[in-house]
């Protein structure tokens, strides 16, 4: 009968000091320019995206692309397995007119929905600013994994913020707000935004590779980037 072996703890834990170096050296994507033009400030921002099976796109490596790419889009990618990386530039980033414009290097790391099983989770949410959190209405049950992966980026980073997206990209996008529904009401969604420690919740409902920034993905980050400046 075969025996699982499993390496003692202190070996474990330098095997993923290693790894996290290794990883955070590689990138998976990026529209950054050989050489940037800056004669300001510039931050270093990571975000990461975690979510359960949403139902919809399926991967949350089409939203992540569909905001970096000027050209069509694929239409369909591999699931993610461990984590996927790209690296955006975003110059003259402007929280308000009050405050100067800065560049910001954006890593999004789109972290696989196994991986909240993994001990590897530690290395992925290492140094992270921020969290887009996802979950879908054609599969309901990806909202109940909403709370264990915050639980899990709250080990690891206590006070970031999160921002919610709900991918609802189905043929027809489906109900999800209503009496008998997910929610029964606008507020009840703003409640469990509050209850979880929410900065906000975002609604996708088709793909939009067009729009960039503009994009309700692009929405989202741009949420996030102010809650993460402003702290």
């Amino acid at each position: 009968m075969a025996t699982i072996y499993e390496l003692p703890e202190e070996a474990n834990e330098e095997f993923l000091k290693t790894l996290g170096k290794e990883v955070e050296m590689k990138t998976f994507k990026t529209n950054v320019p050989m050489e940037l033009n800056n004669n300001g400030a510039t931050e270093l921002v990571k975000i990461i995206c975690v979510g359960d099976y949403t139902g919809g796109l399926r991967t949350k490596s089409m939203f992540v692309n569909d905001y970096l790419q000027k050209k069509p889009p694929r239409k369909s990618y591999r699931y993610t397995i461990g984590a996927n990386f790209a690296l955006k530039i975003i110059e003259k980033w402007q929280r308000s007119e009050e405050h100067d414009p800065i560049d910001i290097r954006l890593q999004l790391w789109e972290i696989g929905e196994q991986e909240r099983f993994s001990q590897m989770t530690r290395v992925y949410f290492k140094h992270s600013d921020g969290a887009l959190v996802f979950w879908g209405p054609d599969h309901p049950s990806s909202l109940g994994g909403v709370p264990k992966w915050l639980t899990d980026i709250k080990k690891a980073c206590l006070s970031i913020p999160c921002v919610l997206i709900t991918d609802n990209t189905g043929k027809e996008p489906r109900q999800w707000i209503g009496p008998g529904k997910i929610f029964e009401s606008d507020l009840a969604l703003d409640q469990f935004c509050r209850d979880h420690g929410f900065v906000n919740h975002f609604e996708i409902t088709s793909r939009d590779w067009e729009s960039g920034e503009r994009s309700v993905f692009g929405q989202a980050v741009n949420c996030l980037l102010n809650a993460i400046i402003k702290m």
